[in-house]
This record gives structure tokens, sequence and C-alpha cells, in this order.
């Protein structure tokens, strides 16, 4: 079968693309099930059905040295910290020890200690927008989407408030180091902070190991499957995956949440009508506004074919799963926002031994976020300004989204 490419339509870093990826999506959800992007070189995968089989196949592994294209992995002795914390990163292992480190960290997000944690999320949402006051208008995405989600991992972790920048530097050299277009200038720049935020994890975790409690580091701390423990190490890299993945998503979800909301009145008056529609409009967003402009890397651990096509042993797979949420074959009127939509089949968090192990702390920090928005400003509107991080490396990130309070 010939090899279809997409490089003459599909540019992910554009403008464009950016500002409504649907139309996009909807064409390479339509036409293109499996191709080519030379620009990643990488095979693109797409719609609801052949993503699902690929994210179900254990022989597409998230191991990043598997790639044909990997640089050479380094002694441990040999990394910086950045790098040894990334060596043990639930989002790169090999299958074998991605799911022993799952299995131990599984107990620290049970629902008992997710419910603990909301009290603290609601304590801290209270507070932002208590700084925030009665303005007129205040950039959403700065003011509450870009701190809220980091913030409310501090808190998960056990961060003491006068510690949060050193927990923000850490936070922010896990979501920006492992961008592969950064310069060493740029790298090493973003990822100054980890060092000190390590050893503020590492000061945290022996504490607990000496006066263990009911929480989320001494939970970690305390699992052990058949004689096997995580390392403080480990921790920390859990915490960064965590940090990677729950910080960062939420960042957007934050922003195109209520983004979205408020450009539909209809739907947001239904909300305000149910409140129990909270979640439903969550993963609506998910789908609808799929923040990504990457997808999900996989790498073949051995010659496939895939849907007739393949794929060489090395060989990187993305999976681009903004387009499963535009699928028409899963979801009628695709185009269209509806908070009421069934997504019992969704896949905006994985499936399978990678779905996201962090769902319920999302979910939770923008049900709060939420519903304290709008009990603060019941009357809000979007304001006229929204500006586009456009060199954000894997998200349609919006720096400036103003909201109008309209306060009577």
């Amino acid at each position: 079968m010939n090899v279809q490419t997409v490089d003459h339509f599909f540019n992910p870093s554009s403008k464009d693309f950016i500002h409504d990826p649907i139309p996009t999506l909807q064409k390479l959800s339509s036409e293109y099930p499996i191709s080519r992007f030379d620009q990643w070189q990488a095979w693109l995968i797409t719609g609801h059905e052949n993503i699902l089989k690929c994210l179900l196949d254990p022989r597409l592994s998230t191991d990043f040295n598997l790639w044909e294209y990997a640089p050479e992995k380094k002694a441990i002795e040999d990394m910086d910290p950045f790098e040894k914390l990334m060596n043990n990163n639930l989002f790169f292992l090999d299958r074998k020890n991605h799911l022993r480190l799952r299995k131990l960290a599984l107990p620290a997000f049970s629902p008992r200690i997710m419910e603990q944690m909301k009290e603290r999320f609601t304590i801290l949402v209270k507070e932002r927008f208590d700084e925030i006051g009665t303005p007129d208008s205040f950039n959403f995405a700065a003011e509450v989407a870009e701190i809220v989600p980091t913030q409310a991992i501090a808190s998960l972790v056990g961060i003491p408030r006068d510690k949060f920048p050193i927990f923000d530097s850490l936070a922010y050299g896990v979501v920006r180091g492992i961008n592969p277009m950064l310069t060493p200038e740029e790298r090493r720049d973003a990822i100054k902070g980890v060092p000190e935020g390590l050893n503020l994890l590492n000061e945290l975790i022996d504490e607990r190991r000496k006066n263990p409690g009911d929480d989320f580091l001494s939970t970690l701390i305390l699992a052990e499957d058949h004689g096997s423990k995580l390392s403080n190490m480990e921790m920390c890299a859990l915490v960064g995956a965590v940090l990677g993945a729950g910080s960062d998503t939420a960042v957007d979800l934050h922003s195109y949440l209520i983004k979205t909301l408020l450009q539909h009145p209809d739907q947001l008056q239904a909300l305000k009508d149910d409140e129990s529609l909270v979640q439903g409009a969550i993963s609506e967003t998910l789908r609808y506004e799929s923040s990504g402009k990457t997808g999900l890397a996989r790498y073949a651990s051995e010659d496939i074919n895939i849907n007739g096509f393949d794929v060489k042993k090395g060989q990187m797979v993305q999976l681009i799963t903004s387009t499963a949420g535009m699928d028409p074959k899963m979801y009628n009127n695709p185009e269209e926002f509806d908070i009421k939509r069934d997504h019992d089949k969704s896949i905006s968090f994985g499936q399978g031994p990678h779905y996201c192990i962090g769902v319920t702390l999302v979910r939770s920090q923008t049900e709060v976020m939420l519903r304290e928005l709008f009990k603060r400003f019941p009357n809000i509107s979007l304001g006229n300004e929204i500006v586009y991080d456009y060199n954000h490396h894997n998200a349609r990130r919006m720096d400036v989204m103003t909201v109008n309070t309209n306060i009577d």
C-alpha cells in the first residue's frame, strides 16, 4: 500500500491550527487513518478505533530509548539531576518497570486520598480568588489556570506554602525541559530550578519516612509489592510525572473549559441548571477543545503491521488522540459542543496500562475551580483579548484570556 504523507496540510504549530484545529483534525480522521509526517519522522495514527488498538498493543512502547533516533543513553553517574528524574519517569519507562511503579503508586491516588485533597483544593482556590478580588476584568489564563494546577499538586505532595516558589521552578523545569526543540542554553535555563526542587522533595520524603502519616507521600513510602518498594528518586519521578501531566494538562483544561462554556451560553445555562453536569462539561471540553499539538508517542519494539502498513522496529508512532474526539464514527455531530454527550468510551486520558493515573486529581481540581468561579462571578463573560503562546512545544496554550466579571 502507498504511504500517504500529511506534511502538505498538517502543521500543528501554525496559527491557523492553534486558533481552530477542528477542520484539520476532521480531515486527518476521515482521510488519513495512518500516514507519515516527515517533520516528526513519525507515523500518525488517527481515529478512535485505530488509536485504541494502538494504545492496547504491547508492541508499541513508551520507552523513548527504543526510538531509532534516540541519543545514546548515558550511564546513571553521567546524568544531571533532570536526566535522572526523566530516567525514572512513568511516561518513558519500559513496560515491565512502568507496571511495577504504577502498581506501587496506585494506592496514593485512591478515592480516599483524592477526597482528602478536594478539601485542600477548595481552600487553595478560594484563596486564589480572594487575591484576585472583584475587578471589572482579569486574565483568567495567567491568574487562575497557570497557578491553581501547580499549587494543587504542591498541596497534594505536602509542600509548605513558603516553599511553593521552589516547587514552581521544579514544575517549570519538568514541563519545559522535555521540549526537544530547546537549544542547550534554553534547556539549561529551563531546568536550573530542578536540583533545588529535588532537594526539597527528598527532604519531605525523608521526613515522612521517619514520621509517616495518612497522606500522599506517606502512602507512596509505605507501598510494597512482593518486597519491592519505591526509592526516593522513583517517588520524585512520580511527582514529576504528575507535574508533567496533572499540571500541564490542567492549565489548558482550565482555560479551554471556561472559554468554551462562555462561547456556548446554552451549554453554560444547562450546567447552571444542573450542576451534576460538571464532569460532563470537563469531558466534553477535553474532546472538543483538545489542547495538544502533538500526540501520544509510541515506539515499535519490533516490526509491526498496522492496517496494512509495515512499521519497522524503532520507528515512532504518534497517536493523534485529538482526532478521536472528532471521529464521526464515535460521536454524532462532533463539531458541536454538548456537555450532555456520552463519554463512556473516551480516550482523552489514554487507555490500557497507560491510562492516566492522575485523572481524578485533574478532574477534582478543575471541578473545584469551576464551581468557585461561577459562585464568585455568576455573570462572567469572555473578554476581548486572547493571546496564544505560539512557541509552546506541545499545547495550544493561551497566555492571555481576559474575562469580564460583570459584577452588579
